[in-house]
């Protein structure tokens, strides 16, 4: 054999050679890219639910603490804006369009439809949370309890200043939570307990 065809055989040889481990290569990227999304997937799931059961309990503390409702009401509340939630997620009903609704008949504009194109993502997830929850809050307490605009506007701004005593560190998420488990824990005799369920969806 030629030195010259000696040559050629090795380096059609290393070119096979590197093109083995170019595909090895490329499986690799694309599985640490796979395992990326699903990390990040699950991390979208666990904050989306994390929010949606401390939105819960401020909206149903709320109405606990300045409207008197008891467990049967809150019951009421929370299974109503599950059935509300649920539309919107299946996407039969939009909050834009229960933000117009709200604006055209009731004259209340209360920003549930507002959008902030800067936030990270996870603050994203929050975000549609929120419009998400307070659509279904409003909406409930429209159609369930018949609220007017005006009990509406407060019961919303009584959320808003429990969620804001958060932020300045008045309290915390953890201690609403336990409030409201407190309340809608079924107590008779040495029963199990039924505990708080908030509102949920898997879907980040």
């Amino acid at each position: 054999m030629s030195f010259a065809r000696a040559r050629a055989r090795k380096e059609k040889k290393a070119a096979r050679k590197g093109q083995k481990e170019g595909v090895k290569d490329a499986v690799k990227v694309r599985q640490s890219v796979k395992t990326a999304y699903v990390n990040q997937y699950r991390a979208d799931l666990i904050r989306r639910k994390v929010t949606l059961h401390n939105l819960s309990a401020c909206f149903l503390l709320t109405m606990h603490d300045g409207y008197g409702f008891g467990r049967g009401r809150l019951l009421r509340l929370r299974d109503k804006m599950q059935s509300i939630f649920d539309s919107l997620v299946a996407k039969t009903v939009s909050v834009e369009e229960i933000a117009a609704y709200l604006r055209t008949d009731l004259k209340m504009d209360v920003g549930v439809d507002a959008f902030d194109p800067k936030a990270s993502h996870d603050r994203q997830i929050e975000i549609r949370c929120i419009k998400e929850m307070s659509s279904a809050f409003l909406m409930a307490l429209l159609d369930e309890f018949d609220f007017k605009r005006k009990r509406l506007t407060d019961a919303y701004t009584m959320v808003c200043e429990l969620s804001d005593s958060v932020g300045r560190h008045e309290t915390t998420y953890e201690a609403i939570c336990e409030k409201v488990e407190k309340v809608m824990s079924r107590k008779a005799g040495n029963s199990r307990k039924e505990c708080f369920r908030a509102v949920t969806h898997t879907n980040p």
